[in-house]
């Protein structure tokens, strides 16, 4: 029998502007997890039936602008305000269940900024929050820690992404390495002027390149929610999510290990593939820290560390050469 592909999700925020999604839900739910994405809610079904497997009903919702969601589209503009209203429409749509905010890359911005906007009598409504990979904001994105520009990757994401209702295909590699040395030579808002973007679609790239850089600690230091981390040694957004940890005023673990912005499904090292499915992958780490913090899980020996007393920050390291997870107790 062919599974149902999820239901669809509708939830009108404070403009009203309808913003859609797909739910998935499962017999027992012992919790609620909300993805909030511009890549396509219908493209994320795996990922919502991994969580319905734990005991989790699963909503993946597009953001405003994208996808099946009305409005216009402006990259990093209204997670936040959007966030906070569709937190509380779940909230009272499954009262009683405890809420895991959980993203990847854009998606894990969407996850902070929806924390960051709600609060109810005096407490926080998120049980969790699990950030992988996390582009914080837009000056992340457009310049790396040493403050050089990172051109090829913004001119890709942006035309891809940026721009559309929908995702267009990516730039052939050399209209992609013209365009790369017009912003080189012209600079960077100058040469796309050239390029047959909409009026909407340059303003959003001006902004972009004049953002100011996410403080994790004033933006997100009042959120009392535990924090899990999930960084590769090889993603290029590896040291603002050692920030986001550092800065998290709440209990937060810091998981890392060898690869990149696609995580374990970017190893293309057969020997590296191996070692981590020998560790147990990121399951290793997600499941176990669900469960140290009272939710849906799988309890391990490792999350020991998590309960120590007065400590806030931890930290796991897979490593490849010995095929093994290694946990500690950080300092700030």
């Amino acid at each position: 029998m062919t599974e149902e592909p999820g239901r669809e999700h509708l939830c009108r925020v404070g403009d009203g502007t309808v913003l859609r999604g797909r739910i998935w839900e499962c017999a027992h739910p012992e919790g609620l997890v909300l993805i909030r994405t511009p890549y396509d809610a219908g493209q994320h079904e795996t990922t919502a039936r991994s969580w319905n497997a734990r005991g989790y009903h699963c909503l993946v919702q597009d953001v405003r602008g994208r996808y099946r969601s009305a409005g216009a589209w402006s990259p990093y503009a209204h997670e936040e305000d959007d966030g906070g209203r569709v937190l509380a429409h779940l909230l009272d749509e499954y009262d009683g269940l405890p809420l895991v905010l959980f993203g990847a890359s854009y998606a894990a911005h969407t996850a902070l900024e929806a924390a960051r906007a709600v609060t109810r009598d005096g407490a926080h409504p998120v049980s969790a929050i699990i950030a992988l990979v996390p582009a914080l904001g837009l000056a992340e994105t457009a310049w790396d820690t040493q403050g050089s520009p990172r051109i090829p990757h913004r001119i890709g994401w942006w035309h891809e992404h940026g721009r559309h209702r929908r995702s267009q295909p990516p730039l052939p590699a050399g209209e992609l390495d013209r365009r790369v040395a017009q912003a080189r030579e012209r600079g960077v808002v100058e040469a796309a002027e050239h390029w047959g973007w909409s009026p909407s679609a340059l303003t959003g790239w001006r902004r972009l390149w004049s953002a100011e850089r996410v403080d994790p600690a004033s933006r997100y230091g009042y959120i009392d929610v535990p924090l899990l981390v999930i960084s590769g040694d090889d993603d290029f957004f590896h040291d603002d999510a050692r920030r986001l940890a550092r800065a998290w005023s709440a209990p937060s673990h810091f998981a890392s290990g060898p690869w990149g912005h696609r995580l374990a499904a970017g190893v293309t090292d057969r020997v590296t593939r191996s070692a981590i499915r020998a560790a147990g992958g990121l399951t290793h780490i997600i499941d176990p820290w669900l469960a140290a913090q009272g939710l849906p899980g799988a309890p391990a020996e490792w999350t020991e560390i998590l309960t120590a007393a007065s400590v806030s920050h931890t930290r796991s390291t897979l490593d490849p050469a010995s095929g093994a997870w290694r946990h500690e107790r950080t300092s700030p």
